[in-house]
C-alpha cells in the first residue's frame, strides 16, 4: 500500500472503519462452540479482548519504532494471556536487526532476569530465538550498574545477539517474593538509527491498526487451541511440548509443564511436589480459561520456590480449591470462584526434570 494511499484512507476514515470491522469479526471467537458456555466465561472472553487490544496498540502503534525503542509491557497486572507467570515482570522491545542497540540499567534485587532476541514468522504460534543472555552469566559494576550491546555482530562484554531479521526482545524478570523485590531498572537506545524522528505516517498508522485486530484475533484463536490441547489432560500436570513452548517466545531455560485443570466445588487437586530438582527457582500457578493469569495483587493463586511451605523431606504439598482447605494446607492456591482454567508449572534452571508434577482430584473432606 502507497503512502497516498493510506493518506487518502485516513482523510476518508475508512482505515479506521475497517479497524472496528476487524475488531467486531475478533469478537465472534467468544462464541466459539469450545469456550465454555456460560455468562461469566464470556464476560471473560469480552474482557480478554480489551486487552489484548491494548497490549496489540502498544507493540504495533506506540512502540513500534525499532529506531527509537522503548520497553513496554504486553503482560502485566490488568494485561494477560498464555498462562502469564505472576512470578515474572514481563517487558517487550520492538526492534530491528539490521540495527545496533545498547541496553542499560541497574540490577535490581530480583534473583535472575533475561533477555531474548526473536525474530518474527508467518505464524503467530512462532517466534524465533535468534539470540539470549540472561544475568547469570552477564557482568555487573560494583553499584549493581550493567551496559548490554545488541547487535548482529559479536561484541566484548554483555552482548545479546541479534540476526538481521530480529524483530523483537522478551525481558523475564523473576521474583522470589513479589512483595519485597525490585525488579531491574532497563533502559534502551538505537546507537545508529537513520530518522531524525519518530513521528507516524499515514501508513505506519494504519499498518499499526492493522496490526493490532490481527494481534487480538491471532492471540484469542490460538488461546482456544492451546486449550482444547490441554484439556486432553484435565486435573494432570505432563511435562509440556517444550519445542512448542520455544517457539511461541517460551524462556530456553525454563521447563513447562502446562495443563488444564477443572474442579467442583467440594473439589481439590493436589499436587505433591516430592521430586524437585536443583533449579534457579519454581512455581506453580492459576488460570482462567483465556489463560489469562488469577488475580494475582490480592489473592494467593500461585506459590514458588521461595514462598512454598515444604515438609521436613524437602516435599511440598499444594491444594488447588475454590475453599480453603484449612491450616494444614498453607500452599493452598485459590481457584476464586472459577470453575475450570489453565495452569502451568516452571522449573527454572534446571538441567534434569521429572516427567510430571504428581497431582490428584480428591474431595475436600478426604485430603490426605
Amino acid at each position: 500500500m502507497t503512502d497516498q494511499t493510506a493518506a487518502d484512507r485516513m482523510m476518508s476514515g475508512k482505515a479506521w472503519e475497517d479497524f472496528c470491522d476487524a475488531l467486531k469479526e475478533a469478537g465472534k471467537i467468544v462464541q466459539r462452540p469450545e469456550v465454555p458456555n456460560d455468562p461469566f466465561n464470556k464476560a471473560l472472553g469480552y474482557r480478554f479482548l480489551t486487552a489484548l487490544l491494548r497490549g496489540g496498540l502498544e507493540s504495533t502503534m506506540h512502540f513500534a519504532d525499532p529506531q527509537f525503542p522503548g520497553f513496554f509491557r504486553l503482560a502485566d497486572e490488568t494485561k494477560k494471556l498464555l498462562n502469564d507467570n505472576p512470578d515474572n515482570y514481563y517487558q517487550n522491545c520492538v526492534i530491528d536487526g539490521r540495527f545496533d542497540y545498547r541496553i542499560y540499567g541497574h540490577r535490581g534485587t530480583v534473583n535472575w532476569f533475561s533477555l531474548g532476541s526473536k525474530g518474527s514468522s508467518d505464524d503467530v504460534a512462532v517466534m524465533v530465538d535468534t539470540g539470549y543472555i540472561d544475568s547469570r552469566n552477564m557482568a555487573f559494576n560494583p553499584d549493581g550498574s550493567f551496559e548490554i550491546i545488541a547487535s548482529a555482530t559479536k561484541q566484548p562484554g554483555n552482548w545479546l545477539p541479534l540476526a538481521k531479521t530480529s524483530r523483537s526482545i522478551i525481558v523475564r524478570q523473576t521474583f522470589g517474593d513479589r512483595k519485597t523485590e525490585k525488579i531491574a531498572d532497563i533502559q534502551i537506545e538505537c546507537l545508529n538509527p537513520e530518522k531524525e524522528n519518530n513521528n507516524p505516517t499515514p501508513e505506519a498508522v494504519e499498518r499499526g491498526l492493522v496490526g493490532a485486530a490481527g494481534f487480538v484475533k491471532n492471540i484469542a484463536n490460538m488461546t482456544i487451541a492451546w486449550e482444547e490441547i490441554y484439556r486432553q489432560h484435565i486435573n494432570k500436570l505432563p511435562s509440556d511440548d517444550q519445542e512448542r513452548c520455544q517457539r511461541a517466545g517460551g524462556d530456553a531455560a525454563i521447563h513447562y509443564y502446562q495443563s488444564y485443570w477443572k474442579l467442583a466445588d467440594d473439589e481439590c487437586m493436589f499436587v505433591h511436589l516430592d521430586d524437585i530438582p536443583e533449579c534457579q527457582t519454581w512455581n506453580l500457578q492459576l488460570s482462567n480459561y483465556w489463560m489469562e493469569s488469577l488475580e494475582y495483587r490480592f489473592f494467593k493463586v500461585s506459590v514458588n520456590k521461595h514462598t512454598a511451605h515444604y515438609e521436613p523431606d524437602g516435599s511440598v504439598k499444594i491444594v488447588i480449591s475454590n475453599r480453603d482447605p484449612g491450616p494444614k494446607y498453607p500452599n493452598w492456591l485459590n481457584t476464586l470462584g472459577h470453575g475450570e482454567g489453565g495452569m502451568l508449572g516452571r522449573y527454572v534452571g534446571a538441567t534434569v526434570f521429572p516427567p510430571e508434577m504428581k497431582s490428584k482430584v480428591v474431595k475436600l473432606t478426604e485430603l490426605p
